[in-house]
């Protein structure tokens, strides 16, 4: 049966000589897998965006609750890029979000409620005159868990001085075990849950302190979710913002 859908490219596997299979983040299905033939053809050079990590799609898929793997009739760039082809810090985080979501929703077997439409104007948004976008990562891995069940409990959290990754909770004690922020990074959380995202250059951090906000929010994940595993792109960054 031919649906329409709009959709957001996250990765993609090489199949036989020209062709791949993309993963898409779909509106109306979720996490799905598409066959796309002749991709790395030099014929057909206006399939390359099924390559592009983020990339904002509007499809006419063929789809079937019985298939793993699906196929496309018809598509379009839903938001053509600007900005995030033509520089190397979009196009780096681009990668690195791409490859959270893939590792985030490939246990969701239909789409979650809401989310589509955060990540589909949180992408047009990279895509923009943004300030502070070397903050921007932050802001969506802190945002992006309360569509996915975990956001942080920010309730009864004065004079908290410690994140607990384990339970969600704030604390005024380190806990007994290792997995947690310290107090400069809870201070960090705290601060994004008070800030717009047109506000992200208000969040002044070095190198160092990004990096291991992000390698906390990234364990976070990972007790939280169950399957996400190491993202590779992190090393990526962490080059990109020493």
């Amino acid at each position: 049966m031919i649906e329409p859908t709009r959709g957001i490219v996250l990765n993609y596997t090489r199949y036989a000589e020209s062709s791949i299979i993309s993963h898409i983040y779909t509106e109306h299905f979720g996490l799905q897998s598409y066959m796309i033939n002749q991709v790395r053809s030099r014929k057909n050079k206006g399939k390359a965006i099924f390559l592009q990590p983020l990339t904002l799609l509007d499809l006419e898929v063929y789809h079937s609750n019985k298939k793993t793997i699906h196929r496309i009739k018809d598509f379009k760039v839903n938001t053509p890029f600007t900005q995030i082809p033509f520089e190397p810090i979009r196009r780096s985080l681009t990668f690195f979000i791409a490859e959270v979501l893939n590792k985030a929703l490939k246990q969701e077997d239909k789409a979650v409620e809401n989310l589509f439409d955060f990540l589909h104007q949180s992408i047009s948004i990279l895509d923009s005159d943004i300030n502070g976008v070397q903050n921007f990562h932050l802001f969506l891995l802190f945002r992006l868990t309360k569509p996915l069940g975990f956001y942080p409990h920010f309730e009864n959290n004065i004079n908290a001085k410690y994140f607990d990754l384990r339970t969600g909770m704030f604390v005024q004690t380190e806990p007994a075990h290792q997995e947690y922020m310290n107090y400069s990074e809870s201070e960090i959380l705290m601060q994004l849950e008070n800030l717009g995202v047109d506000q992200l250059d208000h969040l002044v951090l070095n190198g160092t302190q990004r990096t291991e906000f992000i390698d906390k929010m990234l364990q976070y994940y990972h007790l939280h979710l169950s399957g996400f595993s190491n993202i590779k792109s992190f090393e990526v960054l962490k080059e990109i913002f020493r």
